[in-house]
């Protein structure tokens, strides 16, 4: 099987490390002390690389990828360590919006001129992704919905000015979109461990219109969280990357008794296994991405063993990183420590590790 680039495909790719690699690391630190770690102006730029409209149709006016164009733009910020935040508030609201066929708010989200973020965890659920305790009734006056209820973890919150929200309604799963300025939803934001900024919200007598309820069921809702998760493995085989290039150019320049230690047996054997784990990550990520562009019913069983197994792969191939680098490779001051803690936080995304294997053997 002919696993080249099409022409397209390694425009996005080039496209996106140009893009990303403009920040170095003092840069990103600037940035990240920023009004919600981030800075917007970065975010229309994605928006003029056409960047923001992939994940959308044709006819919704945007560029109609797959899949496999997804990946390739989320490996290519891995492997520039880039900051920007676009899988949790480009790609899935994206996703989420252009199934549901919101055509008002997705003209905003591909001009760049608004941010939309997903809100789906709830106080004590874990890893349940089905809402249970955020409630929606209908207005008393017939004219649309009221929202109670509070959400965590709400990746890109803090520079969202849509939130989409999940919710029961009638016992059964509903999604909505709210304005994330609403007064009545009380905003608490923290940072996380790559330096970006999570909100938790409570939704008090939230009112809403009839059309903030996206048509979405909950199955459509959990393939896209499953596709998301393999834009998450793909940013993370990036990270990965990145960590072995990084690793291998200091272990030929640090010298322990007059040479490098890179010339210590050890240590390469370290890196071969580092390079190997590399390959079948990649090589599980790509059987993974060809599963979920084909449709496959299978698609949630591929997901949760493919982020099982590139999650622990690329935690190892980080640790590996720092144990060479010493002690300054899990501070801010490289790039290894700022790829680490991405990591940390990808490989928890919809599930950890062990949430992710336990799927999998259900399945």
């Amino acid at each position: 099987m002919n696993f080249d680039l099409s022409e397209t495909q390694e425009l996005f790719r080039d496209t996106t490390e140009r893009f990303a690699r403009n920040v170095d690391v003092a840069e990103r630190e600037k940035i990240r002390l920023l009004e919600g770690s981030y800075d917007k102006a970065r975010w229309s730029e994605l928006s003029e690389l056409g960047l923001l409209s992939i994940a959308i149709t044709e006819d919704q006016g945007g560029l109609g990828g797959t899949i496999g164009d997804l990946s390739i733009i989320a490996e290519s910020f891995g492997k520039e360590n880039g900051l920007d935040p676009w899988i949790e508030n480009g790609a899935l609201p994206s996703l989420l919006l252009s199934k549901a066929n919101k055509t008002d708010i997705l003209d905003s989200i591909v001009e760049g001129s608004k941010v939309a973020a997903l809100a789906f965890s709830e106080p004590s659920s874990r890893y349940d992704i089905e809402p249970h305790d955020t409630r929606v009734v209908n207005s008393d006056d017939s004219n649309g919905y009221v929202i109670n209820g509070q959400k965590e973890f709400i990746l890109g919150g803090a520079i969202a000015d849509y939130i989409l929200v999940t919710a029961k309604h009638d016992d059964e799963f509903g999604l909505f979109c709210l304005t994330a300025n609403d007064p009545n939803i009380m905003t608490k934001t923290y940072r996380l461990a790559d330096g970006s900024q999570a909100t938790t919200i409570k939704l008090n007598q939230v009112h809403v219109e009839e059309n903030a309820k996206l048509d979405l069921t909950f199955n459509q809702f959990k393939t896209i969280l499953d596709r998301t998760s393999l834009l998450a493995c793909a940013e993370m085989v990036g990270l990965s990357q990145l960590l072995l290039n990084e690793t291998l150019a200091y272990v030929k320049e640090r010298k322990q008794f007059g040479v490098a230690i890179g010339s210590f047996q050890i240590i390469q054997h370290g890196l071969v296994d580092c390079y190997s784990q590399l390959e079948l990550m990649r090589s599980l990520l790509y059987r993974a991405i060809l599963v979920a562009d084909d449709g496959s019913e299978d698609l949630h069983t591929t997901v949760m063993g493919t982020k099982f197994f590139i999650s622990d792969g690329a935690d190892f191939i980080a640790r590996q990183a720092v144990q060479y680098h010493g002690a300054m490779g899990i501070t801010d001051e490289l790039l290894v420590g700022h790829a680490f803690k991405r990591i940390i936080l990808l490989s928890r995304l919809f599930g950890d590790s062990t949430h992710n294997l336990k799927e999998y053997a259900a399945a």
